[in-house]
């Protein structure tokens, strides 16, 4: 019988996402909060967005469990 899993069986995230404008163009920035810890961080990119989604142990990695490690993020 395998062991329950550490991590929480839900999360929620509030991600705000708005415009950036600058004499090299436009793009897109955010914000994103976890909302059971408190714990938030701005990102430039989708990938800055999801590498904090992963440091709670919500998402697979390359397809595989994350083995119920959950990290909080520094």
């Amino acid at each position: 019988m395998a062991e329950p899993s550490p991590a929480p069986p839900a999360s929620t995230f509030v991600v705000r996402f708005w415009r950036l404008r600058s004499a090299g163009g436009a793009g897109w920035g955010g914000h994103i909060e976890h909302v059971q810890s408190g714990g938030s961080s701005p990102f430039l990119t989708a990938a800055g967005m999801m590498d904090f989604i992963r440091a709670y142990g919500i998402l697979l990695k390359d397809g595989e469990d994350t083995g119920g490690d959950q990290q909080t993020p520094a």
